[in-house]
């Protein structure tokens, strides 16, 4: 079975090309830069780049019709004909209630329409690309596998917040979670590299980034996550601003004499780790800053680490215990110092960290006689989404 698995963002496109029978990838491809003059190309086929150009890339449209060319091109003997694929996945964001891996059908794709605010850098697109797929493709299933659809079996109490049920019942507030494939992905590995049992088993999962959150797992449902309504929550990240008070939005927009969306705005795109260091999201800027002694670098990264902290500490509780703790992520997977001060918050509870093991990155970054294993994976959202995508197609 062939399968071709998505994922969009608000200026990219990226794809990969997947015979399902051995879960090998046979092409991939990403095109950066859409809807600019110069949109940077890249196309692989068996792991070796075939295929490297700019070119002008006004739209998502355009960006996957180049790309299922290329899959078709007879120069590369990739694919005879679109015929031959059997299934379309996308790692899709939201869609309220419809969260989960479903056939993309028109309720789906309007309810993706409803909900395109919680995620407008995101369903506009999916939703153009969705749409191409489906005129160009129309005997072949599209699988939209929602970021939510992990956590739709979180526990009622842990989901809602204390607005008026109205908001709840009418409007669907109530906190939906993300990072869902990556969370997925990371939480099996770790049962299977630990041989845990499949059905008891406590674990978090870190997956630290530019965007960033945290999962906890038990005996295979996620029954808590760090973001909540929107991915703007949580702990604070690249540019976002996370968990704040709600009633700082009307107190900043007087003194500021700014719109609303203009101080939503400045949450998503001039807050997180750009916002507190004045340098920008990105952690190895922010750790280049401090080893330069700039204060606010510091403070950036050391609010970072607490939330992570904080979460971890919430999820103790919840989890009644823990036996394992893993992390994934640019950060999370490259960031030794970062894991090293997050676990020896740990060492109280019997946690051992081997400092050799987490300096070099292994697999596992503990003692063998630590009473709590860490774990550093890298994730592959990708291979979920087709794996879900062969689950709905074939009705397991």
């Amino acid at each position: 079975m062939y399968v071709i698995v998505c994922n969009i963002g608000s200026s990219s496109f990226k794809f990969q090309l997947l015979d399902m029978a051995s879960e090998i990838q046979i092409a991939r491809g990403y095109i950066e830069r859409v809807g600019s003059d110069n949109a940077i190309i890249t196309y692989w086929h068996k792991n070796e780049a075939v295929l490297s150009d700019e070119l002008p890339m006004p739209t998502h449209r355009e960006a996957v019709q180049h790309s299922l060319d290329f899959l078709t091109d007879k120069a590369h003997h990739i694919l005879e004909s679109l015929d031959q694929i059997d299934g379309i996945g996308f790692k899709c964001i939201q869609a309220g209630e419809k969260n989960g891996s479903v056939l993309l059908s028109q309720d789906v794709l309007d309810a993706m329409e409803y909900y395109r605010e919680l995620a407008p850098a995101h369903n506009p697109p999916y939703l153009t690309a969705i749409y191409m797929f489906r005129d160009l493709l129309p005997k072949t299933s599209l699988v939209g596998v929602f970021e939510p659809g992990f956590h739709i079996h979180t526990p009622d109490y842990a989901k809602v917040y204390g607005t008026p049920y109205e908001w709840i019942e009418k409007y669907g507030i109530k906190k939906y979670g993300y990072h869902g494939a990556s969370h997925r992905f990371v939480t099996w590995q770790t049962v299977k590299i630990l041989g845990l049992p499949k059905d008891n088993h406590k674990i978090i999962t870190c997956h630290l980034g530019g965007s960033s959150s945290l999962c906890a797992f038990k005996n295979g449902i996620s029954i808590d996550t760090s973001m909540g309504f929107t991915p703007q929550s949580g702990l604070i990240q690249g540019t976002r601003i996370g968990d704040m008070d709600p009633y700082v939005l009307p107190y900043i927009m007087d003194k500021k004499g700014i719109s609303l969306d203009d101080a939503l705005k400045e949450c998503s795109k001039n807050s997180g780790l750009a916002g507190l260091s004045g340098t920008s999201g990105d952690m190895r800027d922010i750790k280049e800053k401090i080893e330069q002694g700039d204060k606010r670098a510091l403070l950036a990264r050391n609010k970072f680490i607490y939330d992570i902290k904080r979460y971890i500490g919430e999820f103790l509780v919840m989890l009644e215990g823990l036996d394992a703790i893993t992390f994934t992520g640019g950060i999370g997977q490259r960031d030794a110092d970062l894991r090293k001060q997050v676990l020896s918050s740990l060492s109280f509870l019997g946690l051992r960290l081997d400092h050799a093991k987490n300096d070099a990155g292994d697999q596992i970054i503990t003692t063998e006689d630590s009473a709590i294993r860490a774990l550093v994976l890298e994730t592959n959202e990708e291979i979920v989404v087709a794996r879900e995508t062969v689950n709905v197609i074939t009705g397991k």
